[in-house]
């Protein structure tokens, strides 16, 4: 009886845009994607079970990656989901600088190396005004990309949390 077995990397997904900087391999400004990659045994060359993974923010025009370490993950979510946000308009390019620059220090790159956001036509100014009207405004928009399937359940739950927290 001959058993084939075998282990190796599973398909790498791209779970989406992260932040912008420029790419420390090619200097391209651009915004670097999140890779999530599963080790899997095989037996007979059918996936059996997942035995680890790598997660690296990857360049999209040259592939070079920087690994995350268990202790960024959160916080690469998150700046994922901040991300996706302010490209659909739900916030103002200052708040958003202020998160990316944040998002740099948190992974030891200082904010210099990253590139100013551009100001969007989509951001609202108001957005970042603690007023009551503004936060319901956030709350209308947040909902709005909720359920256009945009963002996941977890993700706005977080995005409300951090909304309401301010």
């Amino acid at each position: 009886m001959v058993v084939i077995f075998g282990w190796g990397s599973g398909e790498a997904r791209d779970l989406g845009e992260v932040a912008p900087i420029a790419c420390p391999n090619c200097h391209n400004q651009v915004f670097l994607h999140q890779i999530h990659s599963e080790k899997r045994v095989s037996l007979y060359f059918v996936p059996v079970m997942p035995y680890g993974s790598n997660e690296y923010l990857a360049c999209p025009i040259c592939r070079a990656g920087l690994e995350i370490g268990p202790q960024h993950r959160a916080v690469v979510d998150q700046m994922r989901i901040g991300t996706r946000i302010f490209h659909q308009g739900g916030m103002a390019a200052d708040q958003y600088q202020g998160q990316v620059d944040s998002f740099w220090l948190t992974m030891g790159l200082a904010p210099a190396a990253t590139p100013a956001v551009p100001e969007t036509p989509t951001s609202p100014a108001s957005a970042s005004d603690g007023s009551p009207d503004a936060i319901a405004d956030r709350l209308e928009d947040l909902a709005r990309l909720h359920a256009s399937g945009v963002l996941t359940d977890a993700e706005f739950t977080a995005a409300k949390r951090r909304l309401l927290e301010k």
